[in-house]
């Protein structure tokens, strides 16, 4: 469970007030991941915004960062990710996320919860170590 906010002063009252991690959402800038760290513990950030040296500079601040918001339709995907030419038919959404968790991003949100669940679990199965017998 997390508390989230677009608005820092809201985050900034509740840092003394619970033990639940705060989250401030950002939409068009990430900012200072510095000052942020003072009162936050992640970040959630638009897609557009997560790029690999921001994901890593909110990193090496102690904050983690969750993306949002993965949809499948081609409307909202990469070119490349897209299939067909209709703007409503689903792409491939399960790249996307992979795309982005290979980045670096510790969460995310997403319009089709079942598709992100096994993309989480293919990613995180595939970073375990084999276990022999």
């Amino acid at each position: 469970m997390f508390i989230q906010s677009f608005d820092p002063r809201n985050l900034q009252q509740l840092r003394s007030m619970t033990r639940l991690p705060l989250v401030q959402l950002l939409e068009d800038a990430v900012g200072d991941p510095n000052l942020i760290a003072q009162y936050a513990d992640a970040i959630g950030i638009a897609k557009g915004l997560a790029t690999p040296e921001a994901i890593q500079a909110a990193h090496a601040a102690n904050l983690q960062v969750h993306v949002w918001t993965f949809r499948a339709e081609n409307e909202f995907l990469p070119s490349d990710l897209q299939v067909g030419g209709d703007r409503g038919a689903h792409g491939n959404l399960e790249a996307e996320i992979r795309r982005y968790l290979d980045r670096g991003i510790d969460g995310f949100f997403v319009d089709f919860p079942a598709i992100g669940v096994r993309v989480r679990d293919a990613y995180i199965s595939a970073l375990q170590p084999l276990h022999q017998p």
